[in-house]
């Protein structure tokens, strides 16, 4: 990354650590990847929630249904520890 870091982050946002630059924007690269695939992951099983048929439907709509609020919050989670 091109940018320093003073200029991405408000110093008031600013969290201080002993990692060089590097290290941070190698890390926070990997976590939108990593948060890019969950996401899509939950994309999709809300996908498979919506559009269940057949003879289990309501099982399936609601394992499916659990699975996708489980997803989120785990990205939600991830999400926020990056930001800090």
């Amino acid at each position: 990354m091109s940018k320093a870091k003073s200029d991405k982050v408000s110093p008031d946002l600013d969290t201080p650590t002993d990692l060089p630059q590097a290290a941070v924007d190698k890390i926070s690269a990997a976590l939108n990847t990593l948060l890019a695939d969950a996401f899509a992951l939950y994309l999709k099983t809300k996908n498979f929630h919506w559009h269940a048929s057949g003879r289990h439907f309501r099982d399936y709509h609601l394992m499916l249904d659990e699975q996708s609020d489980a997803i989120d919050r785990t990205d939600r989670e991830t999400a926020d520890h990056q930001g800090q």
